[in-house]
C-alpha cells in the first residue's frame, strides 16, 4: 500500500519564496505568469483528447497525484498574489 501524501500542509514555506533584494512585483507577476502557463499545459491532459489518454494510460493513483500537483501549483499561485502585494 502506498504511502498517503499529507495534503493540510502548506504547498509553500515562506522561506522558499525568500525574494532577492530589489524585487518588485513585478518579478513576483512574472513568476506567476510561469506557473499558470506550466498549470494550463498540465490541465489541457485533463480533458478533450488528452483526457482520453490521461484516462486510459494513467492508474488512479497516478492520476490522483498528477491532480494533486495540479492543486498544489493553484495554492502557490495564490500565495504568491499574497507576496505580490507586499512588494512595490
Amino acid at each position: 500500500m502506498s504511502e498517503q501524501i499529507p495534503t493540510n500542509r502548506p504547498a509553500i514555506d515562506s522561506s522558499v519564496y525568500d525574494f532577492a533584494p530589489g524585487a518588485t512585483a513585478d518579478d513576483v507577476q512574472e513568476l506567476i505568469e510561469k506557473k499558470l502557463a506550466r498549470l494550463d499545459a498540465m490541465l489541457q491532459m485533463t480533458w478533450g483528447v488528452g483526457g482520453e489518454t490521461f484516462g486510459r494510460v494513467l492508474d488512479a493513483s497516478a492520476r490522483d497525484n498528477y491532480l494533486w500537483a495540479c492543486s498544489e501549483l493553484v495554492t502557490e499561485i495564490r500565495e504568491l498574489f499574497g507576496l505580490q502585494g507586499g512588494l512595490q
